[in-house]
């Protein structure tokens, strides 16, 4: 009974595909004829569902605005792989995306607040990564703009030509990669069709099981073959990172001394090369084991060639490049329209300025190298902030002076973040006025807020210069400092370290040294309570200044009556070598009859060395957070992308940093000039300033965390 209901429903079924065609195909006499039959022998056929075609489902849903039926449909019937992996695939994805977003205002049916929280949703998930190549980078900013159909940049996608040719790419697309669609009407695609195209498209191509069965032998001897040689590549990589770390053992042995024999040498080159090339290598000929390693280097990499798809038209074109024209391709961020930028820093609101000195920063501190780099130029040449203007057009000074807390904040992180770099310091020392304004932001107030710490950090890195060391002692700086320290209990580390390295810089010179007279039995006594403090680059300040400070004989024959050297002795029994070290040098120049010696006529700036930090300034514990605001680079995407390249302003030269030559002697032998506190994990540490006998050493200008 079972059987005979088995075949009775399989006649069912077969009966039901060939009604199905006969009327699809419009044979309605043989279709009647067909189910008169059918009722004389008491079959009832299975119901006939006419369907429009998958190809015609998807392009309904796409002109209707139906964003959750179309992707419903992409994801059934397009695999996994595909959507992944294939450019052109994800590039119709997102332009499609886009048409969803901006269909309710282009077909007038509503605001379509919805469909632009689906595209915002869609941005955050599975368009991010295709989101920041430059060319959907500006669609970032559609779900912020108000009126996205009257702003220039987002124009384009509200035309009949732009949906047109977006619907004919995609109806390409899908023909190619849904085997369902042909090129028939949709009324030919029924199910007794489909069976006898797919069966003759078999006996077509020739293929056999044999010959499956032979391709799938063949997959699965190349995949043993790639198994094989990735375990290869393993053990390959494990030897290595064994060899690199014994290497690094063996450089460090060097340094104290121990001797790196020809057996060491032998060996490594025999796990690297094997026992039969080992014979080759002669120890008493240099570099013959590196021509040896570069040679293996170049023939795996000659060896390995991996399979590759046939280069397009494009690729090959794009291949015939030079090199400087290949470079300029790379990905860049968007172009400014840098005059209206100025024109909304000296205009616009307080919100929108703060804003937008925010984008401004952020642009340099959250970019790769080579995109700050280009972007630091871009702002420089440009002019961003002024300072290559006369002091009556510089932006910059006048937000600091801002009466608004968030707009003088961000305007001094905004500097900080400048003059953390080299070409960033030569842009802002053109402007003495800036660097006047800076001071006087710093003598303003003593209390340590973050606009105070920003501007201290900015200042202290462009006083390496004696023309500006002088404007700032001209400014009483070093009496501002005095008075600052003097609530050093109340500092942050931060503040600490570049109020004492800003102080260390200018003591340098004559003028610095003469202006703490005054207030000399002060200072001394805030030195003193420093000297053993439990940070050690703290306490390298600290001597450098006294070291600077005790030449005057004012200052030293206070600090005598202070008891000065009696606290040196006693530090210098519990502080550890290298300060100690310090503290002598200081306790003899404490009992010396030395006078201060003048500084030299030639006002001439020394060069500006240092190196750029890994870490850019400013960012520290920012406060600035806007609800429902756009910020960062969507701010500048939505409202200062500009399409043509803005003409640079005349600058003054030189603007990159050169070698640079030593301050002065602080002791009875050369020095390294005083430089900024360095980056350091967890802990901002300061510099010191003093002679290699004092362990002075020269560090980076960064500090990654402002406490």
């Amino acid at each position: 009974i079972c059987i005979v209901n088995a075949m009775e429903g399989v006649e069912t079924e077969l009966n039901a595909l060939i009604l199905e065609h006969l009327k699809s195909r419009g044979y309605l006499q043989s279709s009647a004829t067909l189910e008169t039959e059918l009722q004389h022998r008491k079959f009832k056929p299975l119901p006939i569902v006419q369907s429009p075609g998958l190809l015609t489902k998807f392009l309904l849903a796409f002109e209707h605005g139906d964003r959750a039926g179309f992707f419903n449909l992409w994801d059934q019937h397009l695999p996994l792989p595909l959507k992944n992996g294939d450019p052109t695939c994800q590039s119709l994805e997102f332009n499609v995306s886009v048409h969803f977003a901006v269909y309710p205002v282009r077909a007038g049916t509503g605001s379509g607040a919805q469909a632009v929280q689906d595209f915002k949703s869609y941005l955050e998930n599975r368009g991010a990564v295709l989101a920041q190549s430059q060319e959907f980078a500006m669609f970032c900013a559609l779900p912020y703009v108000p009126d996205p159909s009257k702003h220039p940049t987002f124009k384009t996608i509200f035309t009949d030509l732009w949906t047109i040719e977006l619907k004919a790419r995609l109806e390409q697309f899908l023909r190619l990669a849904i085997s369902e669609v042909s090129d028939a009407p949709a009324s030919s695609n029924t199910r007794l069709f489909s069976i006898y195209t797919s069966s003759k498209g078999l006996r077509t191509s020739g293929t056999t099981m044999g010959e499956v069965s032979t391709l799938q032998k063949k997959l699965s001897d190349q995949e043993q073959h790639y198994e094989a040689k990735l375990m290869e590549l393993q053990t390959n990589y494990h030897t290595l990172v064994g060899i690199s770390m014994e290497l690094v053992e063996t450089l460090e042995s060097s340094i104290s001394g121990q001797q790196i024999t020809s057996d060491y040498i032998h060996g490594l080159c025999s796990r690297l090369f094997g026992s039969a090339v080992q014979q080759g290598i002669d120890l008493t000929r240099p570099g013959t084991t590196t021509a040896l390693l570069r040679a293996s280097v170049t023939a795996l990499t000659q060896s390995v060639q991996l399979p590759q798809r046939p280069a397009t038209q494009q690729q090959q074109q794009q291949q015939q490049l030079p090199r400087q024209q290949k470079q300029q391709q790379l990905p860049q961020p968007q172009q400014l329209d840098y005059s209206k930028m100025k024109s909304d820093l000296k205009r616009s609101s307080n919100t929108r300025k703060a804003l937008l000195l925010q984008a401004i920063r952020w642009r340099l501190t959250r970019s790769l190298a080579p995109v700050m780099d280009g972007a630091l130029r871009d702002f420089i040449s440009n002019d961003i902030l002024g300072c290559a203007s006369p002091s009556s057009e510089c932006v910059i000074g006048a937000l600091l002076c801002n009466g608004d807390p968030g707009v003088q904040e961000q305007a001094a992180r905004l500097v900080n973040a400048f003059c953390s770099m080299g070409m960033g310091r030569a842009y802002i020392t053109q402007s003495t006025h800036l660097v006047r304004t800076l001071c006087d932001v710093a003598i303003a107030r003593l209390d340590d807020t973050h606009t105070q710490r920003n501007v201290l950090g900015s200042i202290q890195k462009i006083s390496l210069k004696k023309s500006l060391q002088t404007l700032m002692i001209d400014a009483k700086l070093p009496h501002w400092l005095i008075e600052f320290l003097k609530g050093v209990e109340s500092l942050s580390d931060y503040s600490l370290r570049y109020a004492l390295a800003l102080l260390m810089n200018l003591t340098l010179r004559t003028a610095g040294k003469k202006a703490c007279i005054p207030s000399g039995a002060i200072i001394l006594r805030l030195l003193g309570d420093l000297l053993e403090y439990d940070d050690t680059e703290v306490c390298s300040y600290v001597n450098g200044i006294l070291y600077s400070l005790l030449s005057v004989p004012e200052l030293r024959s206070e600090g005598k009556t202070l008891g000065l050297g009696e606290l040196l002795s006693s530090s210098i029994k519990t502080s550890p070598p290298e300060i100690k070290s310090q503290l002598k040098y200081i306790l003899r120049q404490l009992g010396s009859d030395s006078t201060v010696q003048e500084d030299s006529g030639d006002d001439a700036d020394n060069e500006d060395d240092e190196e750029d930090p890994e870490v850019i300034e400013g960012d520290e514990e920012d406060t600035l957070t806007m609800d429902e605001s756009v910020t960062g680079e969507t701010l500048l995407a939505s409202e200062y992308q500009f399409y043509e390249v803005a003409k640079p302003s005349t600058l003054k030269e030189p603007l990159a940093a050169g070698p640079m030559r030593t301050h002065a002697k602080l002791f009875e032998v050369p020095c390294t000039r005083p430089v900024t506190p360095l980056n350091r994990p967890y802990s901002a540490a300061p510099i010191s300033c003093l002679s290699p006998e004092m362990g002075g050493r020269k560090a980076a200008r960064s500090i990654s965390t402002a406490k």
